[in-house]
């Protein structure tokens, strides 16, 4: 939806936004994860993907003038303030989606689901100061995360208040405390944001000399901990380049992520390639 957004295709938008609102869209007003087989296998939401669902629909009702998309926007921007941020001591948080908001306010938390263009974007639409807090405070909590950008963001997280977030392992056991498909998403959104914007510049010199072999996981220092490339890693790392100033590393990592996308073909590295291209070398979906 965002991409065709970016490029002014509405016939497109129209027809991946009826069959999410058609199969995906809950009673709750999130979505559910997990489509396989002709159903829903899992109707969890993902904080992420409710939170750029509504960003799409502020875009699109906007620039293809459509009340409903701005009216559906609305409803999913009111029902992630409702379940899926957490307010720990402090400021609020995206949490990973309903089921990580623990009691008195702490949450479990992916950096790379905070989206500042979309919590921007939301804030304008409704009029509702609580999505400029929300941006706020993951700014500060990825700081604090990054110390400063002297380490990269974790795939995930505990929050449990100002001054008090941490890295963590994935919740289900399946990783270890690492930078991995789902941080390397914060070092793009990262760059989104003018006060992330120099932390994002800090992580270049962390990955510079292994940018190129595009590890798809790698030590919160850096390190590549894995022989496996990612497209996704190209883009993040092209990502760091550019915050830093290096344009002209971030465009031979663009290309890099091209030939790994070539080379290993996803669905995850191909959206991510195609949206990382509109983000740090177009204008289509903010400044980035």
């Amino acid at each position: 939806m965002l991409l065709a957004v970016a490029i002014g295709d509405q016939r497109t938008f129209d027809n991946v936004w009826s069959w999410t609102a058609a199969h995906l869209w809950q009673p709750s007003g999130l979505f559910a994860y997990h489509w396989a087989e002709g159903e829903v296998k899992d109707p969890t939401p993902a904080a992420d993907a409710d939170l750029q669902t509504a960003w799409a629909l502020a875009l699109a009702g906007t620039r293809f003038h459509q009340d409903s998309y701005l009216a559906s926007a609305r409803k999913i921007a009111d029902a992630i303030m409702a379940v899926e941020v957490a307010r720990p001591p402090g400021y609020p948080v995206l949490a990973a989606g309903p089921w990580a908001v623990e009691a008195a306010g702490s949450a479990i938390v992916e950096p790379g689901y905070w989206t500042p263009p979309a919590a921007a974007a939301l804030a304008r639409l409704t009029a509702d100061d609580r999505w400029n807090q929300l941006n706020d405070g993951a700014i500060k909590l990825l700081h604090l995360l990054a110390d400063g950008g002297t380490a990269l963001p974790p795939d995930w997280a505990h929050a449990r208040g100002e001054g008090d977030v941490s890295p963590t392992s994935a919740p289900d056991g399946s990783a270890p405390i690492q930078l991995g498909p789902d941080g390397m998403r914060a070092l793009i959104w990262s760059l989104c944001a003018p006060e992330a914007k120099a932390i994002a510049a800090g992580w270049w010199p962390l990955i510079s000399a292994t940018a190129n072999s595009a590890p798809i996981t790698r030590s919160l220092s850096g390190e590549p901990t894995s022989g496996s490339v990612s497209a996704l890693s190209a883009v993040a790392a092209a990502a760091a380049a550019r915050a830093a100033g290096d344009t002209t590393s971030s465009d031979r990592l663009l290309r890099r992520a091209n030939e790994i996308a070539d080379q290993y073909p996803t669905y995850y590295g191909s959206a991510w390639l195609a949206l990382g291209r509109v983000l740090l070398t177009t204008t289509k979906l903010g400044t980035c």
